[in-house]
């Protein structure tokens, strides 16, 4: 292939159109500054975040922590209604209490107290 001056003109004309699209064409950079109050604001924000978020956290605990606690009593309950001899564990602060199965005359009211 010659190099004519036409070829030469071309390949520095689709140099030259190709610089000025990459130019237009790209990313504009901005380059910011933040005040150390806003960046303050937004740590304070931030940790009240968290904090808000390990309240939730700790109150979901305890709810589902009841609820299981719930559930076991009315197991309980529900075996006692049913005639069947069922311990009962209540879980109070992490420590077990076992209470025994009422006897029979206890269950039905009839002891003389």
């Amino acid at each position: 292939m010659e190099l004519t001056e036409l070829t030469i003109g071309l390949i520095i004309l689709a140099f030259a159109l190709g610089t000025l699209l990459g130019w237009l064409l790209r990313r504009p950079t901005t380059l910011t500054t933040v005040s150390p109050e806003i960046e303050r604001e937004k740590t304070l924000f931030e940790a009240q975040h968290q904090s808000l978020i390990e309240d939730i956290q700790g109150h979901l605990n305890e709810t589902a922590e009841s609820l299981e606690r719930l559930a076991a009593k009315q197991q309980a309950l529900a075996a006692e209604l049913r005639g069947e001899p069922a311990t009962e564990t209540v879980m109070l602060d992490n420590v077990i209490d076992v209470i025994p199965p009422r006897d029979y005359a206890d269950s039905r009211g009839q002891l003389n107290s």
